[in-house]
């Protein structure tokens, strides 16, 4: 292992595999990657179903609770192909994920894409030689190394599938998105004569984009699908126990065997939103006849006739927002140590749309939307004193503020000094005596 250096910047490398995940901490000595510290820990029951993602945060927190001393008086930079950053600032995720993000954040880790291999065949190694649960030992038949889905896998070229089924009231369908090897885009959408359920649906839009790809001669192939059931049941993880489902299941297997390179991720709904729309559209399409919908991009409003007033905005003063905008977006912060701490360490508790609004993350109720400076005196009147105005008090005022999804540091105070200001308040306030 090698000695670090006071305030030196250390590199880490992660390994996911079905049973175990991996850590290795590394030091660059003069363009040469040398070891400092690694860890590896066995999955067992509940972490067994995680998905790769999670895995990888997983290992990122089980190394800040072996090795805090490190941590704690090193920036770490993370080399991983996974979106960890983008998952832990986003709003979609709750629950452990949640609760990982906010361990990470006590720490100055960074995350970049992984562009060497040398440290990443150490965690290998690690990951490889962890023991997994002695009750399943032996890999579902079918499944070899390139179906796992290994983080230390060499990226290979193929094709990309995104798949949906959808079941409505309106009857069924399936969509589906296939990207080929030169990045064409293939777009179907296909309504089921025939009832079927909703994982039936999905089984279909699966078949159906195997059969594509297989038929244009395919040999690769990565299909993403929104469903952790047929994910779980494809992958061996889940046991098919309906008939039909087993029959889906084995139709499955049988295209698999065409392929040289076959895997299947799971995506949330949010990231299959375009095979969903096909799918929606099949359900919604009310005849049997072909079709062409265009779709095009509007830049701009359409212009009415009458004439409008130009109005020039005047940028705001700087405020607390900020640095904190400043750092979710672009990762930028204060040249002072001490500073950049506080903005590290305050952003967990915040979350950026992709509008550029700063809302504050609440664990029991919806997201708060962050005020400057400049318009909390407008909403206090506006609440206070507005058309639904009833002259509250300070507490009920600043209250009355969060209920109504808006939030900045220090606004009890300024609700108590705002009613103290108004008028009426003062002229008509019951006296006590």
């Amino acid at each position: 292992m090698s000695s670090l250096e006071v305030d030196e910047v250390l590199f880490s490398y992660l390994a996911i595999t079905t049973y175990a995940i991996s850590f290795v901490l590394i030091r660059v000595d003069n363009g040469v990657q040398r070891p400092v510290y690694y860890v590896s820990k066995s999955l067992h029951e509940a972490e067994i179903r995680y998905l790769p993602l999670e895995n990888a945060i997983l290992a990122v927190v089980h190394a800040t609770r072996k090795l805090p001393n490190y941590f704690q008086a090193h920036t770490v930079v993370v080399l991983t192909q996974y979106p960890i950053k983008a998952v832990l600032r986003s709003a979609d995720y709750t629950g452990r994920v949640a609760k990982w993000g906010t361990i990470l954040g006590a720490f100055d880790v960074r995350y970049m894409p992984r562009t060497s291999v040398k440290g990443q065949v150490l965690a290998d190694l690690v990951a490889k030689f962890a023991e997994g649960p002695e009750e399943i030992k032996t890999r579902p038949g079918g499944m070899d190394e390139k179906s796992v889905g290994l983080i230390s896998a060499q990226p290979i070229s193929s094709w990309t599938v995104y798949v949906n089924g959808a079941v409505n009231q309106q009857g069924s369908g399936v969509g589906l998105v296939l990207i080929s090897l030169e990045e064409v885009i293939i777009e179907k959408s296909l309504r089921l004569g025939f009832s079927v359920t909703n994982n039936e649906a999905e089984y279909e839009a699966l078949l159906i984009g195997m059969a594509m790809v297989n038929k244009v001669g395919g040999k690769t192939v990565e299909i993403f699908l929104d469903s952790g059931l047929v994910m779980g049941q494809v992958r061996g993880e889940l046991e098919a126990r309906d008939t039909r489902m087993q029959e889906y299941l084995s139709q499955v297997r049988c295209i698999q065997a065409n392929f040289e390179f076959f895997k299947i991720t799971h995506v949330p709904r949010s990231g299959n939103a375009h095979a969903d729309s096909l799918a929606t559209l099949a359900t919604s399409s009310a005849q049997n006849l072909p079709r062409m919908i265009m779709v095009e991009d509007l830049g701009t409003p359409t212009q009415g006739t009458t004439e409008t007033l130009q109005v020039n905005q005047i940028s705001s003063a700087r405020s607390w927002m900020d640095p904190i905008i400043l750092f979710l977006e672009k990762d930028i912060l204060p040249e002072d140590k001490s500073e950049a701490e506080k903005i590290r360490r305050k952003a967990l508790r915040f979350w950026l749309s992709e509008d550029k609004k700063l809302y504050k993350r609440s664990y029991s109720g919806p997201y708060l939307l962050c005020v400057r400076p400049e318009a909390s005196e407008d909403l206090l009147e506006e609440l206070h004193e507005g058309i639904c105005g009833s002259h509250t008090g300070g507490r009920s005022l600043s209250h009355r503020a969060i209920t109504q999804g808006y939030w900045w540091p220090g606004m009890q105070k300024e609700a108590q000094e705002y009613v103290r200001k108004c008028d009426q308040c003062q002229r008509f306030a019951p006296n006590i005596h």
